[in-house]
């Protein structure tokens, strides 16, 4: 008898749950704005729109990164001017997230590539004649910087479009349109 109670319980118990979480209200849009205690998102209407993570569950709400595609579920707390988050799902991340890596091209004699860090640094592989030393985003551009002693501030920019990029490819192509390199994520 205990048992069958405690079912009935927890039955109903995960019903509310699951009916409250169902019940918030969302918003979908391109983040253009992040900080420790807010996410601010551009809607497909141009609009934009602010909530605060402070207080959020970490694993309901993940850190996000200018440009991740987001849906947010939330709340208006009791002031009844703050929004929080209560949930944040990544549907699209952004070039930031999926850059970071080892990228390889190896249907050459001679394997080459780029290594992209988190912290933005850069180096080259194979291309001896390339000192990487960072590396940035500019809208669907990828920004390189290398050492150049030739060069009155001892550095060259080069300017490569993303053509395609997902987890496993990265496609760069000139700022004409020709595609110079075909890379793979090394694994």
């Amino acid at each position: 008898m205990f048992q069958r109670i405690l079912a009935v319980l927890s039955a109903g118990v995960l019903l509310f749950a699951g009916c409250r979480q169902s019940s918030f209200p969302t918003v979908e849009g391109s983040v253009i704005d992040a900080t420790i205690h807010s996410v601010t998102v551009q809607t497909s209407e141009g609009g934009s729109f602010t909530v605060s993570t402070l207080g959020t569950d970490p694993m309901l709400v993940p850190g996000v990164l200018p440009g991740d595609e987001v849906r947010i579920a939330y709340e208006t707390l009791p002031d009844g001017e703050t929004l929080r988050a209560v949930r944040l799902d990544i549907t699209t991340p952004s070039a930031y997230r999926l850059l970071p890596g080892i990228w390889r091209d190896c249907t050459g004699p001679t394997e080459v590539g780029l290594v992209l860090a988190e912290d933005g640094s850069a180096r080259a592989v194979g291309l001896a004649d390339l000192n990487l030393r960072d590396w940035s985003l500019d809208g669907d551009s990828l920004i390189l910087t290398a050492a150049d002693p030739t060069s009155p501030d001892g550095k060259v920019t080069l300017i490569y479009i993303i053509e395609q990029l997902d987890v496993d490819s990265l496609v760069l192509a000139t700022t004409d349109g020709v595609v110079c390199m075909n890379l793979s994520r090394a694994e």
